[in-house]
């Protein structure tokens, strides 16, 4: 008597997305937006692998797999769609094997990298996914901070970053077209383990090419070393095609048009050690190195810079510099401040005003009168010079920067706002 054929072994699946049962389209695919969480259940323990097209168009986050599941957080790591295909080979008969693909929606088109450069001295880089409501900070030694973000439902426009660093809700940033401005709990300056809120601003839009990189620059700045915060002010111009830069020594606050030609400065500019940045070198002291990048924002060139002073006592340094102009423009701006502060700053020709949001929820406002710092660079104001905190600040239409006046309480105090 012949014994029965028997039927072959089958591998079959069944899908959820965001924990519903999902069901294939006319193709046998399933459709997938970023974000989503994808769970492929096989019918025999399996063993599992994936693969994305175009390549590494498609990431996973929070992926969980085992023989019996395979479950992940689809990224979309482009702006255009996307194939997902995750395949199951049953462990105990290799033969068996079963693809499942995902048509994978573009991703959103705020998912983005930018080059960071933040007010405790360092360069880092910040990329956003707003379909997982998630972050990376990478610094300059490779080592990323990775958390989620939410919407500020008190603001518009502002969300907060979630970092074991901090439990402060200050910690949050904005965007514009290809420009991030925002406070993150970075390593304090020089202190290894220490950590405290602090602004940043961050570009897609870093001038790459030296001829563009001219113009008057009305530059604030902070130094920085353990328990010692100094403030720095002054007018820079590059000039040549980006080959050359200047910046007045004198004690007083003064223009390069206006300062006398012993107390200029002059520094060469070449490449830097990326595209994005540029090296700068004292013409009478090759030991006083530097470099600065300069961003595009609003259309407007923007000089930043972040590191270590090459000239002792080697100070972590910051500056931010805005292009002059005659007069000083009237602006609302949102963002942070070295304080760990979030807030909204108002400016008009007679008055800066802000409403502060402290670390500790608690909010603070402040109204104090504006007049001109400097006779010689009408777009440089000075906030607060008849009361004991005084200030400089300069706004351009798009960003705003505060820096406290030096020998005084405020010394090294940093103010960054994004308008709108």
């Amino acid at each position: 008597m012949p014994f029965p054929i028997l039927p072959a072994a089958a591998l079959s699946v069944t899908v959820q997305v965001n924990g519903s049962s999902a069901t294939a389209n006319g193709d046998g695919r399933y459709s997938v937006k970023p974000g989503d969480v994808v769970t492929v259940t096989p019918s025999l323990g399996s063993d599992w692998s994936s693969s994305s097209e175009p390549a590494g168009s498609v990431s996973l986050r929070n992926p969980d797999i085992s023989s019996a599941k395979w479950s992940a957080q689809i990224v979309n790591n482009t702006n255009a769609a996307s194939l997902l295909t995750v395949n199951a080979k049953v462990t105990s008969n290799a033969a068996l094997s079963k693809d499942t693909v995902f048509n994978v929606a573009a991703g959103d088109s705020r998912n983005l990298a930018y080059k960071v450069f933040a007010t405790n001295g360092t360069q880092q880089r910040l990329a956003l996914n707003f379909d997982t409501m998630s972050y990376a900070m990478t610094d300059e030694t490779g080592i990323a901070v990775s958390d989620s973000f939410s919407a500020d439902v008190s603001q518009s426009g502002t969300y907060v970053f979630k970092s074991s660093h901090t439990t402060a809700s200050t910690s949050r940033f904005r965007l514009t077209t290809d420009t991030v401005v925002g406070s993150f709990p970075f390593q304090v300056a020089q202190v290894p383990n220490t950590y405290a809120v602090q602004p940043f601003i961050g570009s897609r839009a870093i001038v790459t090419t030296q001829s563009a990189l001219d113009g008057i620059y009305n530059r604030l700045g902070i130094n920085m070393r353990p328990g010692v915060l100094d403030s720095q002010i002054r007018q820079v111009q590059v000039t040549g095609g980006g080959t050359l830069m200047y910046f007045c020594n004198e004690v007083g606050i003064t223009s390069i048009a206006a300062c006398p030609p012993g107390s200029i400065a002059t520094y060469n500019i070449s490449a830097g050690s990326s595209a994005e940045s540029w090296s700068t070198v004292n013409a009478a002291n090759p030991n006083d190195k530097g470099a600065f990048s300069v961003m595009v924002i609003g259309g407007k060139n923007v000089y930043v810079a972040a590191g270590i002073n090459t000239v002792a006592p080697n100070d972590s340094i910051f500056r931010i510099g805005l292009l002059d102009s005659p007069t000083r423009l009237n602006t609302t701006a949102r963002g942070g401040d070295n304080y760990g502060t979030w807030g909204t700053f108002g400016f008009d020709a007679t008055t800066y005003t802000a409403a502060l949001t402290r670390p500790d929820g608690t909010i603070s406002n402040i109204n104090y009168a504006v007049n001109s710092a400097s006779p010689t660079i009408p777009a440089l104001a000075s906030i607060n010079f008849g009361g004991t905190d005084r200030y400089f600040a300069v706004q351009d239409g798009t960003l705003s920067a505060v820096v406290g006046a030096r020998t005084n309480p405020v010394t090294g105090y940093l103010q960054i706002g994004l308008v709108p």
